[in-house]
């Protein structure tokens, strides 16, 4: 059974209401089944889309109060103010007072025959008081209402939580589904085989990967991933200022490293168990340093350099 058709078949059933946990990796559709979801049950049709209703309420990490001043400033000035501008800084957890609101909408009596429908996105990023805050709602949901937690780690989610959530998975796109999607988007893409195999089944990530000249970046990691002989410390260090100064390439640096290291361990393991062994180790070290990065804040450049320097060494004899 499909995610889609167990989710009808509730509605069917007449047990739609409580709590859901919808999980899988980045860029596999969580939040346009979520809308889509959210549209059949007060509109009919099956569609994910932005309008707005009245009964449906998301929550995800919002804007910092620095960049909420920002936007009224920009409003005042009589600038526009696009929805998207990246340079409007979020703020790193979902917090009680989110989870509060989240709270007071759903305890709002819908119309006859209506639903309460409240999604929080990324349920992960709520902080230990935001998500015991959601608890007293799972164990005593109000009548009516639905609950739906998106998740990309559910991992980092009290278990308390997943315990008392039903769960839906959503699979991974197949290569052929990707390269489909790509080609019908962007008519343009002359890469679009290549991307949907960088895109382990995402199609989230197949798009950041086509927007941000992805192909470009993965290639250029690519030429340092060499014995260390061959590495060319000037344009490594071009390379990873690049990376530093823009966080999006940053991230998808991340992705595709530990996607190349991943390929590396394969292509080693039946032929080389030393090396593999030390490969191994540097994925080990990659996973700790990219999380410290971000909560410790780092130096993405000293992490960089020594990352794909450890893998040239490692390489030397080849």
């Amino acid at each position: 059974m499909t995610p889609k058709e167990q989710v009808i078949q509730a509605i069917q059933k007449g047990k739609i209401s409580g709590s859901w946990l919808v999980s899988g990796p980045f860029g596999v559709g969580k939040k346009q089944f979520a809308s889509a979801w959210a549209s059949y049950l007060t509109n009919g049709i099956w569609q994910a889309g932005d309008s707005y209703n009245q009964n449906v309420k998301w929550i995800e990490c919002g804007l910092t109060d620095e960049a909420k001043k920002e936007i009224q400033k920009m409003i005042l000035a009589g600038k526009q103010v696009e929805e998207n501008d990246k340079t409007m800084a979020r703020k790193r957890e979902i917090t009680i007072d989110d989870i509060r609101e989240g709270i007071q909408f759903l305890s709002l009596k819908p119309a006859q025959n209506e639903y309460r429908i409240l999604i929080i996105n990324r349920a992960e990023d709520m902080n230990r008081n935001a998500a015991n805050a959601l608890l007293k709602v799972l164990e005593e949901p109000y009548p009516r209402s639905i609950l739906i937690l998106l998740s990309e780690n559910t991992g980092k989610l009290l278990p308390t939580i997943c315990s008392r959530c039903r769960k839906i998975m959503l699979p991974l796109l197949t290569f052929q589904e990707i390269e489909s999607y790509l080609i019908q988007q962007y008519p343009d893409c002359k890469f679009a085989d290549l991307i949907a195999e960088l895109s382990n089944g995402s199609v989230g990530l197949a798009q950041k990967i086509y927007e941000l000249n992805g192909i470009d970046l993965y290639q250029k990691m690519i030429a340092f991933c060499v014995p260390f002989n061959q590495v060319d410390i000037e344009k490594l260090n071009d390379f990873v200022e690049m990376l530093v100064k823009e966080n999006d390439l940053y991230q998808l640096f991340c992705t595709f490293w530990q996607s190349k290291l991943s390929e590396l361990v394969k292509q080693y393991m039946l032929t080389d168990p030393i090396k593999t062994e030390q490969i191994l180790s540097i994925f080990e070290e990659t996973q700790k340093l990219f999380i410290q990065t971000d909560t410790l804040y780092l130096d993405k450049k000293q992490i960089i350099m020594t990352l794909l320097l450890s893998l040239s060494e490692v390489l030397r004899d080849d």
